[in-house]
Formats: structure tokens, C-alpha cells, sequence
């Protein structure tokens, strides 16, 4: 895809083209979501702050797991944290992440993409 196909994406309505500097953090965004793992942590803090115990019995991960993610996340500017003494509160700093979520759950082919993975190969 051009530089020019990828400012026309959408139903028809044109925007304007992305700068070098955009492309390059929207690149880091979507490599810091590019994880199962990170994936589901996102998932959990969209429906507000949790502790990393929290994150883990929601989530099934290990203690060790998620504060690796989140420490990515939030170099990331996708989540932050405040300390509550014991605890450290952890929820999502950028709210767009899961709106971006929700758009590409709704593009078309995730459907039969997940349905791929399904079928044997003759």
C-alpha cells in the first residue's frame, strides 16, 4: 500500500495523509499491542483500574508476565500508574487504544481470518 492509498482507507472520505513522524509512533502503538498478552491486559483496563493481582487472576498470566507488559505499555503511553500504598493502580492513559480496538473488530476479514485457521488443508 502507498503512502497515498493509506490517507484514502475508510468509506470514502478523505483525510489527511499521515506525517513521518505519525506513521513512526503509530507504528511503535501497534507493536506494543501486537501481543496476546498486552492484548488482554488492554482488554481488562478498558473497563477501569486494576492492580497487577487483579491482572493476573483476570487474566490467567503470571505475576512476572504482566509487569513485563505493562512496563511496555507504559513506555508506550498506553497505560498508567499510581501508587496507593501497598499498591501500584494501573489503567489505560490513551482511551483511543480501545476505540482502534473496536474499529478493527469490525473490519472486514477478521471473521474469515480466524476461520482459516480452522480449515485443514486438503
Amino acid at each position: 500500500m502507498t503512502e497515498k492509498a493509506l490517507h484514502k482507507v475508510g468509506s470514502g472520505a478523505s483525510v489527511e495523509p499521515l506525517t513521518g513522524s505519525d506513521i513512526e509512533r503509530f507504528a511503535e502503538i501497534l507493536k506494543a499491542l501486537a501481543s496476546p498478552a498486552r492484548l488482554r491486559i488492554v482488554n481488562i483496563l478498558a473497563r477501569g483500574e486494576r492492580t497487577v493481582t487483579e491482572l493476573c487472576e483476570r487474566s490467567g498470566l503470571k505475576q512476572s508476565l504482566v509487569s513485563q507488559q505493562l512496563k511496555i505499555l507504559r513506555l508506550n503511553n498506553i497505560v498508567s500508574s499510581r501508587k496507593e500504598v501497598p499498591h501500584t493502580y494501573y489503567s489505560l492513559k490513551e482511551r483511543n487504544v480501545i476505540r482502534m480496538l473496536n474499529c478493527l473488530s469490525r473490519c472486514e476479514g477478521i471473521d474469515s481470518v480466524s476461520n482459516r485457521n480452522n480449515v485443514k488443508e486438503a
